[in-house]
């Protein structure tokens, strides 16, 4: 675990200021001087404290416990109940690469956090490994205590060797780097092996795949990410019809943010390998997602006017999630509540009718004009309850959930997003797909216009 807090703390450490190291449970851990040591029956507590300044920071060694879980799911479990169960969490958490150490999987995270008066910084660290899974906690408030903290991660280590388990065909094949936990668009295939994660589809036009990357550092900007990462991912490609640094301008944009609750931004545009006049023209599409300081990577390839990739796409994200990374909150019932219309026939809402969904949880399928009108015009039906259908409506996470006067309910993945293409504006949009959907055949994801 030396290399855990490398990357969230710089600092030279004096080997002097440390004891020997020490034995709990399954981590050798050596013990910054002058701290103080609280041994219970589920844990090690190492602390030290300011009285005058009420600056303090604290490690948490807690036992081994049984675990059937993954390493990515037993970290998310446990920042959810030691973390946010003990502080209110305020902002994204950073995760950094996973580790593998003497065969257990390491997973770690930070993010700031509060508790009262005190602002601080709050570090877990979540080790998996046959059949057990062990925590370390780290809590401060100030920097003063960076060098012992430093000192005392780089001072870990697991004391028991663990010889891998095999319960899934397909986990001895996944990458190393992979951090994806995907939902397989229906007719699609999942592809891993070696350090390849891809989704596969055979048409007789040729494969498509959808390839997910390693995370590369972010500059904080998804934008400007995109600037460089779209022709290193399509290496040896250029724009269709113009230079490449048409990129935006000629592209299709989406952007929004996942079911976690984190920032996506997706372009796709023509490529060709021949010039811009010459040779096979492929429609290319990047996904970046921002994962704290880090940007997950997702790239496809499709013919240009194939639409395969497309669903695909769009299906993978009403549940596509970055394993071990905290959720935020999405406030989905308030960018519900309005009226919707879309130019589909699915899901309630067509040329021929459009949804109006309250803050009170009801929701109202209404008549629509054949005509171009606004808003006034729906508004004038809601008052004189000339609609088709109406009901209530709850949310669980992204999961939309609509019965009507009859009793019945049907339910749909939910997703809120905006898009544009080249230099026009960005349009508000709203995509469902039933919960219960066909497995044996790929929907596309008509967008929902507010009005």
């Amino acid at each position: 675990m030396k290399k855990v807090f490398s990357v969230l703390f710089i600092a030279l450490v004096s080997i002097s200021a440390f004891s020997q190291k020490q034995k709990f449970d399954v981590i050798n851990y050596a013990m910054p001087k002058g701290w103080d040591k609280i041994v219970s029956e589920n844990g090690l507590q190492l602390s030290t404290k300011d009285d005058g300044t009420g600056s303090y920071a604290a490690a948490i060694i807690l036992r081994a416990v049984a675990t059937d879980a993954s390493a990515n799911d037993n970290f998310s479990n446990s920042w959810n109940k030691l973390v946010k169960g003990s502080v209110t969490v305020s902002g994204e958490i950073t995760m950094l690469p996973p580790e593998s150490e003497k065969g257990w999987s390491v997973v770690s995270g930070q993010a700031n956090y509060t508790d009262g008066a005190n602002k601080g910084v709050v570090t877990l660290i979540t080790a998996t490994g046959n059949g057990k899974m062990t925590n370390v906690v780290i809590m401060t408030n100030t920097d003063k205590y960076q060098n012992q903290l430093l000192g005392f991660i780089n001072s870990l280590d697991l004391n028991e060797t663990i010889t891998a388990r095999n319960n899934d065909a397909n986990s001895a094949e996944k990458p190393k780097e992979s951090v994806y936990s995907i939902t397989v668009p229906p007719t699609w295939n999942l592809s891993a092996g070696g350090n390849s994660l891809t989704l596969e589809k055979n048409t007789i036009e040729g494969k498509r795949v959808i390839e997910f990357m390693n995370m590369v550092n972010s500059s904080g900007s998804l934008e400007k990410d995109m600037e460089h990462i779209f022709f290193e991912v399509f290496d040896g490609w250029n724009l269709h019809g113009g230079p490449n640094n048409l990129l935006f301008d000629k592209g299709d944009h989406q952007k929004g943010l996942t079911c976690q609750g984190l920032p996506y931004y997706m372009l796709s545009n023509s490529i060709t390998k021949g010039g811009s006049g010459n040779g096979d023209v492929i429609k290319a599409t990047v996904l970046l997602i921002q994962v704290g300081s880090n940007v997950a990577v997702i790239n496809s390839a499709d013919k240009i006017l194939g639409s395969e990739t497309d669903m695909a796409l769009n299906f993978l994200l009403f549940n596509l999630k970055i394993n071990g990374v905290a959720e935020n909150n999405v406030e989905y019932k308030k960018k519900l509540t309005g009226t919707w219309g879309a130019s589909s026939g699915l899901y309630g809402n067509s040329s021929s009718y459009v949804t109006n969904y309250t803050a009170e949880g009801k929701y109202y399928v209404l008549a629509q004009s054949t005509h171009t009108v606004g808003y006034g015009y729906y508004y004038d039906l809601i008052k004189s309850r000339q609609f088709k259908n109406e009901g209530v409506f709850s949310l669980k996470g992204n999961v939309l959930e609509r019965k009507g006067s009859s009793g019945s309910a049907t339910k749909y993945f939910i997703r809120f997003y905006s898009s544009k293409y080249g230099n026009n504006e960005w349009g508000d949009l709203m995509g469902l797909y039933e919960y219960s959907y066909d497995k044996s055949k790929i929907e596309p994801v008509f967008p929902f216009r507010k009005i």
